[in-house]
């Protein structure tokens, strides 16, 4: 499991998590509020990267924040 640094975005904390999955990688986001409250997002897509998938999460995440349509990954 491969964990990058956390993120800030609008007073809200982003982890990101890219769990390896065979030749491939998941991604997973938690976002905690500024009232301390989590929510996971559960299994994001498959990657061919960590990196990748990680980059995804916190796309997905920030999207979510601005009440966005989740970005799509190719």
């Amino acid at each position: 499991m491969t964990q990058f640094k956390d993120v800030i975005y609008k007073g809200r904390v982003l982890s990101a998590t890219a769990v390896p999955e065979q030749d491939r990688y998941t991604a997973m986001l938690i976002v905690r509020e500024p009232d301390g409250t989590r929510r996971s997002s559960g299994m994001l897509g498959e990657f061919a990267s960590a990196t990748g998938a990680v980059r995804y999460a916190f796309a997905y995440g920030m999207a979510e924040i601005d009440h966005r349509q989740s970005v799509q990954h190719a």
